[in-house]
C-alpha cells in the first residue's frame, strides 16, 4: 500500500504536485524556522561552554592564579580584560591559549588585535604592559568579533586591591570543573528569553506544519474515501493516507534542516549579547536536527490521520460531501483552561528562581497560544450565520455558507495572521518598556580610588595637560571609602586618548563612564528590542507562508464547488469577492481577540498599559498594516487559480 500510495502522488498530475509542493514549502520553511530557534537554544550552551573559564571553580588553596574579570572600552566597544595574577607556569592555562600567560604578557582575541592595529597607540595600545604575545583561541571566545585580552601579572598586583565591581577569584584550575549551584549570570537571562522566544514561534511553527499537511485534505479524503468503497481495509486506508502525507512532509523537513545550515552564515551576523556567533553555534547538532525531521514526520502523520476518521466511518457521505465540518461550543474549555494557566503563571512568577522564571513564563504562552487557535473556528463558525443570515448580495450569502459549512478549513489560511498579531499583542508592551530605559552617561569617564587617596585631581590636571587635552576634573569623597574622580574631557572624540592617559593613575584601576559600566543593561536592552523585532519577522514569515499556500489549496480543495457555481452563472467576480469577505471578516475578529489574549499573557511581566505607548502601538500599528498587505496579496495570488479551477475546459482536462 506504500508503494500504491507514492504511486498515486507520483501519477497523480499537475494537480497532485501542486498540492504536493504547497505541502512541501510550508513544511519547509516551518522546519527552517523552527532549526533556526533550536539552534539559538543550542549556540547559547556552545557560548557558555566556551566561557565558562571566565568564572573558574575557586581553590581552597594553592590557587593556579588568581583571576579577574573587568571590562575596558575603545572605540566605543567594550573590551573584557582578564586578569591573571601570579600564574603557575605549569598549570593547565585557559581554553584558547597554548600556555599560561607569563607576568608582562598580553594574549587578545583576533578581533582586538585587529583593533590594536587600527587605532593609533595612545588611545589603546598605550594601555597594556607590552605588546601582543600571541592571539586567543575560538575555544576561549564568545563570538568572532569578542574583544577580549588575557593580562599576566606579577604577585602582589594592585589589581588584586583596588576598588572594582568584579572580585578576585582564586583559581583551582582552569581544567577543574566547578561546583553545581553556580551564582545565577547573564547568559542565563539571554536562556530564559531565547526559551520565551522559542515558544513564541513554535506554536505558529507547529500550526504551519499540521496545516500545511492538511493543505489537499479534502481532495486526500475524496480519493481514500473511494479507496474506501471499492473494499479497501481501514489498514490500507490509513498506509496509504500516512505514507502519502509523510513522504512528502519528510523531504520537505530535511530540505528545511539543510536550509538553516546552509543560512547559518547569515543568522549568525544577527548579534546578541553583544556579540555574534560562529556558524557553528547556530547549528543543532545532528541529533537535534534527526529529532526535528522526526517530529515534523509525526505531526505531518498524526494531521493526516486526524483526517481519515470520517472516511473510514463514512466514506459515501464524503464522496457526496455531505459532511459538515462544524466546531463546537466546548473550545470555550479550552479557552477557560488557558486563562487559569495564565493566572497561576501570574502568581508563581513571584515564587519561581530567577534560572526557571523564563520556563514558568513560556507555559503562559503556549496556554494563551493554544487558546487562539482553539476559539478561531467558534468564532467564524459564528461570524458565518450571521453573515449567512444577514446576507443582502450573492458574494455575503457565498461567503456566509462556506463559512458556516467548513470553520475550521476557513480558519486555517487565518491561523498564521492571527498567531502573529498574538505575538504582536505580547510583544508591544515589552518593547515599550526596552525604549523607556534611560540612557546613561557616556561622556563623563569615572576612576574609583581607595580611600585615602590624595593629589588625584592635580595628576589627572598633569596628564592630561601632557597631551593637549582639556577637560573638568572633580573629585568626590565616596562614602563607601573610596574616592570617586569624574573627567569630563571638552571634546567627546578624545574619550579613549584621555582613557588611555590616564591608565595607571590609580594602579589597577579600570577607566570607564556610566554607560560603559552599564554595558550588560544597555546590551540587554537593545537585545530585547532586536529580538521582538526578529520573533514578529519570523512569525509574520510563518503567517505569509500559511496564508498563502493554504489560501490557494482552499481554492484547490473547494474546485468541484466553485465550477459548478460557474457553470450555474455566478459570476467570477462574485466568486472572488466572496473569498475576500470569508478572509477579512473572520481576521478583523479572530484578530481583535488575539490581540487582547497576546496583552493578557503579557501581563505577568508588565502592564498591557505599556502598549498604548509609541513604540507599543508602532508594534501593533506595524502588524495591523502587514496582516492586511499579506491577506490582499494571499487572496490576489490565488485569483489566477481560481480562474482556472473555473474555466469551462477544466473538467475535461482532469
Amino acid at each position: 500500500m506504500i508503494g500504491l500510495a507514492l504511486r498515486l502522488l507520483r501519477l497523480g498530475g499537475r494537480r497532485a504536485w501542486t498540492s504536493a509542493g504547497l505541502v512541501g514549502a510550508g513544511v519547509a520553511v516551518a522546519t527552517t524556522l523552527l532549526t533556526v530557534a533550536v539552534g539559538a537554544l543550542h549556540g547559547l550552551d556552545e557560548r557558555e561552554s566556551r566561557t565558562d573559564w571566565r568564572t573558574p571553580a575557586v581553590a581552597a588553596a594553592d590557587p593556579v592564579a588568581q583571576l579577574r574579570l573587568r571590562t575596558d572600552s575603545a572605540a566605543g566597544r567594550p573590551i573584557t580584560q582578564v586578569d591573571l595574577v601570579a600564574p603557575v607556569a605549569t598549570a593547565a592555562p585557559p581554553p584558547g591559549l597554548p600556555r599560561m600567560p607569563a607576568p608582562g604578557e598580553v594574549w587578545v582575541s583576533p578581533a582586538l588585535a585587529e583593533l590594536l592595529g587600527t587605532l593609533p597607540a595612545d588611545e589603546l595600545a598605550a594601555r597594556y604592559p607590552g605588546p601582543a604575545t600571541g592571539l586567543l583561541g575560538e575555544a576561549g571566545l564568545q563570538s568572532p568579533d569578542e574583544l577580549v585580552a588575557v593580562i599576566g601579572r606579577p604577585a602582589g598586583d594592585p589589581v588584586l586591591t583596588v576598588p572594582g565591581r568584579s572580585d578576585v577569584v582564586p583559581v583551582a584550575g582552569f581544567d577543574v570543573p566547578r561546583p553545581a549551584g553556580r551564582d545565577f549570570a547573564m547568559t542565563d537571562v539571554y536562556r530564559q528569553l531565547t526559551i520565551v522566544a522559542v515558544a513564541l514561534v513554535v506554536f505558529p511553527v507547529a500550526g504551519l506544519l499540521g496545516a500545511s499537511a492538511r493543505l489537499s485534505a479534502a481532495r486526500r479524503s475524496e480519493r481514500l474515501a473511494t479507496l474506501r468503497l471499492l473494499g479497501a481495509s481501514v489498514r490500507q486506508v490509513t498506509v496509504v493516507a500516512v505514507a502519502e502525507v509523510t513522504a512528502v512532509a519528510a523531504v520537505a523537513a530535511v530540505v528545511g534542516v539543510l536550509l538553516e545550515w546552509a543560512l547559518s552564515p547569515l543568522v549568525a551576523m544577527i548579534p546578541l549579547a553583544g556579540g555574534g556567533w560562529f556558524a557553528a553555534d547556530v547549528r543543532p547538532g545532528l541529533l537535534a536536527c534527526l529529532a526535528i525531521v522526526a517530529g515534523v514526520a509525526l505531526l505531518a502523520t498524526a494531521s493526516a490521520v486526524g483526517g481519515l476518521r470520517r472516511v473510514v466511518v463514512g466514506p459515501l457521505g464524503v464522496v457526496r460531501r455531505q459532511q459538515a465540518q462544524g466546531a463546537r461550543w466546548l473550545r470555550l474549555l479550552g479557552v477557560a483552561a488557558a486563562l487559569v494557566v495564565l493566572l497561576v503563571v501570574n502568581a508563581a512568577m513571584n515564587v519561581v528562581s530567577v534560572d526557571v522564571v523564563g520556563i514558568v513564563f513560556v507555559a503562559a504562552v503556549l496556554a494563551m497560544s493554544g487558546a487562539v487557535a482553539l476559539i478561531g473556528p467558534l468564532v467564524v463558525r459564528l461570524l458565518g450565520a450571521r453573515m449567512a443570515a444577514g446576507a443582502r448580495s450573492v458574494p455575503g450569502l457565498l461567503a456566509g455558507r462556506r463559512l458556516l459549512d467548513d470553520p475550521k478549513g476557513a480558519f486555517r489560511p487565518l491561523a498564521g495572521l492571527t498567531l502573529a498579531v498574538f505575538v504582536a499583542g505580547f510583544l508591544a508592551p515589552m518593547t515599550s518598556v526596552a525604549a523607556g530605559v534611560s540612557p546613561a552617561d557616556g561622556a563623563a569617564l569615572q576612576i574609583t580610588a581607595p580611600a585615602g587617596a590624595t593629589g588625584l585631581e592635580g595628576a589627572t590636571r598633569a596628564r592630561l595637560a601632557s597631551i593637549g587635552l582639556p577637560a573638568t576634573v572633580t573629585a568626590v569623597d565616596d562614602p563607601r571609602d573610596r574616592v570617586d574622580l569624574t573627567v569630563l574631557p571638552a571634546d567627546p572624540a578624545e574619550l579613549d586618548r584621555a582613557r588611555t592617559a590616564l591608565e595607571g593613575l590609580v594602579p589597577g584601576a579600570v577607566v570607564q563612564t556610566e554607560a560603559e559600566q552599564r554595558h550588560e543593561e544597555t546590551v540587554l536592552v537593545g537585545d530585547l528590542q532586536r529580538g521582538a523585532l526578529v520573533v514578529l519577522v519570523a512569525a509574520f514569515l510563518v503567517a505569509a507562508t500559511a496564508t498563502g499556500t493554504a489560501a490557494a489549496a482552499r481554492v484547490l480543495d473547494h474546485r468541484h464547488t466553485l465550477r459548478l457555481l460557474a457553470l450555474a452563472g455566478t459570476p467570477l467576480d462574485a466568486l472572488d469577492r466572496a473569498r475576500r469577505a470569508e478572509t477579512l471578516r473572520p481576521l478583523v475578529a479572530n484578530g481583535a481577540i488575539a490581540l487582547v489574549l497576546g496583552l493578557l499573557c503579557a501581563t505577568p511581566a508588565v502592564a498591557a498599559a505599556k502598549a498604548l505607548e509609541p513604540s507599543g502601538l508602532l508594534t501593533l500599528g506595524g502588524v495591523l498594516v502587514a496582516g492586511a498587505v499579506l491577506v490582499l496579496a494571499a487572496t490576489a495570488a490565488s485569483r489566477p487559480l481560481l480562474r482556472s479551477v473555473t474555466a469551462p475546459d477544466q473538467e475535461r482536462s482532469r
